[in-house]
């Protein structure tokens, strides 16, 4: 294998590839980046099995070949590379590049075949716009849980029915669900996508203008953005029955400002976090009042609100209140409520293009 490219090109390709890469793994080729040099320029692939992500790069190839190389490692070495052109060239287990006036000579993996991740089988194509999709992503793959006791909760439900796209994520304390109405008729789909792939394809459509495409098997989702594919395999088993679990009705709605409540809840977690963790909120008359108290001191802040129906006092998880009401564009929000111990609905004041709801904490 020899060629020639870029060496700020090689490099920003490895970084991205290697989100792919497992945590651990017993498989050392799995530890690595594929590279491969083809008369189409240099091939990246990276796979933890449940998720790959690969690349294809313009380059110079002299000679066609493949390696693998510790993909971290490959990732330090190019960053600390002059900004010139590089040379690669493959002798035996050795890859030797060449960049300005520095010479490295790196240890590629021994290895028989990459274990290469392919989607089978007749497939549902989702179309959006790349801001919608990052905008669907980003307000709901926040609540997925990072416990891997209930697989089936570290993903995000995506659900496609007529011109209706649904995500859904939850971890039992938070829940988020956000809609959209697609200018045209869509299969009828319901998979679980893991949230990490949903996080790295939410990043990657910040590189482009154009729709992205969500293509769907029954056991893998595919997405190319530019030159870059990601795929990766969909969670087994049943998703919650979430339709159940949204209040039908409430005894209290208080319509709040959003940014003015997110600054509030950011100022009392201050104080909550060194302590049991929780903002209280009292909503009466007019008025919001929060208190937070621990080791450190206590505080309290008040701000106008509008409730129709009874007094409340409720007691939150500051960090679920903020992670709900970053991701809301919207200038004011209604917070919904029957008891002290049921949870939180928030959603907008017009339409119906978002729900979360805030399991609270009980405090004595």
């Amino acid at each position: 294998m020899k060629f020639t490219m870029q060496t700020e090109d090689l490099c920003a390709g490895v970084l991205s590839v290697i989100k792919a890469l497992p945590a651990r793994s017993t498989m050392s080729v799995l530890e690595g980046v594929l590279i491969e040099a083809t008369n189409e320029g240099v091939h990246l692939v990276c796979s933890d099995l449940m998720f790959q992500k690969e690349c294809t790069l313009p380059a110079t190839v002299e000679e066609e070949g493949r390696c693998v190389l510790k993909g971290k490692f490959l990732a330090d070495v190019l960053r600390k590379l002059p900004n010139e052109p590089l040379y690669a060239e493959q002798e035996g287990m050795i890859l030797k590049i060449r960049s300005g006036r520095v010479r490295q000579r790196l240890q590629c993996i021994e290895f028989d075949e990459y274990p290469m991740m392919h989607a089978k089988g007749d497939a549902v194509d989702l179309s959006l716009r790349a801001d919608q999709l990052r905008n669907m992503i980003d307000r709901t793959v926040f609540a997925v849980s990072q416990d891997d006791s209930r697989p089936v909760l570290t993903g995000t439900l995506i659900e496609a029915n007529d011109t209706d796209l649904t995500f859904v994520a939850t971890d039992s304390f938070q829940f988020a669900l956000t809609n959209l109405k697609m200018d045209r008729p869509v299969a009828e789909k319901r998979t679980i996508v893991q949230g990490r792939v949903l996080s790295e394809i939410s990043k990657m459509t910040e590189e482009t203008e154009k729709d992205v495409t969500l293509s769907l098997t029954q056991t893998h989702l595919t997405v190319e953005v530019n030159d870059t594919k990601l795929t990766a395999r969909l969670l087994d088993g049943n998703y919650i029955d979430y339709k159940r679990i949204i209040p039908k009705e409430c005894k209290t709605r208080v319509l709040v400002n959003t940014q003015d409540l997110l600054t509030m809840t950011d100022r009392a977690q201050l104080i909550a976090k060194e302590g049991n963790n929780s903002v209280v909120m009292h909503f009466e008359g007019d008025t919001l009042t929060m208190n937070a108290e621990s080791y450190v001191g206590r505080a309290e802040d008040t701000m106008e609100v509008s409730i129709v129906g009874d007094p409340i006092d409720i007691a939150f998880n500051p960090r679920y209140v903020i992670n709900i009401l970053k991701n809301i564009t919207d200038e004011t929000v209604y917070l919904e409520f029957n008891s002290p111990i049921s949870p939180c609905v928030v959603r907008p004041v017009q339409g119906g293009g978002y729900l979360y709801l805030i399991v609270p904490m009980r405090v004595y």
